[in-house]
């Protein structure tokens, strides 16, 4: 299949045929839109957690308790979320958003991607 050649201003769809064309394309274009969201991406983001308490616990710290970083961090992998998640047609949002369920115990969209194997 033939692509044609487009600006990093519109990403392409990632229709499950197209992921080697679509990949490249996408680290572009998040890139463009802050360097801070590819490297949400990059370093796997997390939410932040609290310190480990007297049973050395750790636990996911609620939003309303998050400081100015953590806001604005988890502010960039979402504009990366996003993003990937307007750029795949609806068979692939369908398996994205299953495997992205099962995984909101705050695993990054890059572990997601590689359990797709897409």
């Amino acid at each position: 299949m033939e692509y044609p050649l487009s600006a990093t201003l519109k990403p392409p769809v990632l229709d499950g045929t197209n992921y080697a064309y679509w990949k490249p394309k996408m680290r572009m274009y998040i890139k463009s839109i802050d360097e801070r969201a590819w490297r949400s991406i990059l370093t796997s983001w997390e939410p932040p957690r609290t310190s480990a308490d007297e049973d050395n616990e750790v636990t996911i710290k609620r939003e309303l308790d998050w400081i100015a970083g953590e806001i604005t961090t988890t502010s960039f992998n979402s504009k990366a979320l996003n993003t990937i998640f307007a750029t795949v047609d609806i068979s692939m949002f369908k398996i994205i958003s299953t495997v992205f369920q099962q995984k909101m115990d705050g695993t990054s969209f890059k572990c997601i991607v590689k359990d797709l194997k897409v």
